[in-house]
């Protein structure tokens, strides 16, 4: 648990005790407080593990950028309380997965991606994967990227992996006339 957790906690078994009301109101404003103020200007390791924890419920990872926003210590503190760069510091506590830092759609597996292609693909009726990128939900990664996912190169290949077969685009009806020629 946090100390901003733990703060807010308090601050809930202090309503419903059973103090003046006065009293109540005077300590929930001082816990409110100290969590307004956290994390406190002392960056002990407990603080600043606290802080990371803190970060890390409303954010999906700590970026080395992240240590120069309130809330989380500076790189200097981080050297300073570890005897390390805060690179170091993220890498060795909060390690970003080689997926996370070469690809946006981390924040999926590959086979809700694949789900999310198909659907995408029998929604447009594709023809093709210049068609495909075209009209695809711009949410959605292009062909190449899922084709990145799977390890294949080629759309072929892809629709292959997936099971898939691109849609004949329907032929124009030509009607033609035959008129009779006078000889």
């Amino acid at each position: 648990m946090t100390r901003k957790e733990a703060l807010k906690e308090a601050v809930e078994i202090i309503s419903k005790a059973r103090i003046g009301q006065q009293r109540k109101d005077d300590i929930i404003k001082g816990l409110e407080l100290c969590v307004s103020e956290l994390p406190f200007a002392k960056w002990t390791e407990a603080a600043i593990f606290d802080a990371c924890e803190e970060f890390l419920k409303t954010h999906d990872m700590i970026q080395l950028k992240d240590f120069d926003r309130a809330g989380l210590p500076s790189h200097p503190t981080i050297r300073n309380r570890f005897g390390m760069t805060a690179k170091e510091f993220r890498d060795h506590y909060y390690p970003i997965s080689d997926v996370t830092t070469r690809s946006r759609y981390f924040r999926r597996n590959r086979s809700e991606w694949d789900a999310l292609f198909i659907q995408e693909f029998h929604r447009l009726k594709v023809t093709g994967q210049d068609d495909y990128n075209r009209r695809r939900d711009k949410s959605k990664p292009t062909w190449n990227s899922l084709a990145t996912m799977h390890g294949v190169h080629t759309w072929k290949a892809l629709l292959e992996d997936l099971g898939l077969k691109t849609h004949t685009k329907p032929r124009p009806e030509i009607k033609v006339r035959v008129l009779e020629a006078e000889i």
